[in-house]
């Protein structure tokens, strides 16, 4: 069990990484790894509420992912938990960098960004 639990916190450290290094210079100086864990949970929140992840892939194996909405989820959550005052497209950096990380380690064909 704890060596489930040390390979998350690896995924988690790994996948915040990569979104620090995605997202543009004035917003990473602003955001924590706190924070960015706090979206990331969010994100996987908002997917499993609404169904992403039992999405069947289509024939590119590629799952709708609105990109828009989970920024704007994302906006009113951080609002709501006084992580900050963020606007949509510094969140759908943060959507599409968490997306790229899922797409480079499942293939390039994983995720469809709308």
């Amino acid at each position: 069990m704890n060596d489930e639990f040390m390979l998350e916190d690896l995924d988690d450290d790994k996948t915040i990484e990569f979104v620090r290094n995605y997202i543009s210079a004035d917003l990473k100086e602003r955001l924590s790894d706190d924070d960015l864990v706090f979206f990331l949970d969010t994100i996987s929140d908002y997917y499993c509420d609404h169904g992403i992840f039992d999405q069947e892939p289509d024939a590119d194996g590629c799952v709708d992912v609105d990109v828009e909405a989970v920024a704007a989820y994302l906006v009113k959550e951080a609002k709501k938990h006084d992580v900050g005052n963020f606007d949509l497209d510094e969140m759908m950096q943060i959507v599409a960098g968490e997306l790229e990380f899922g797409e480079q380690l499942e293939g390039p064909d994983a995720i469809d960004e709308n």
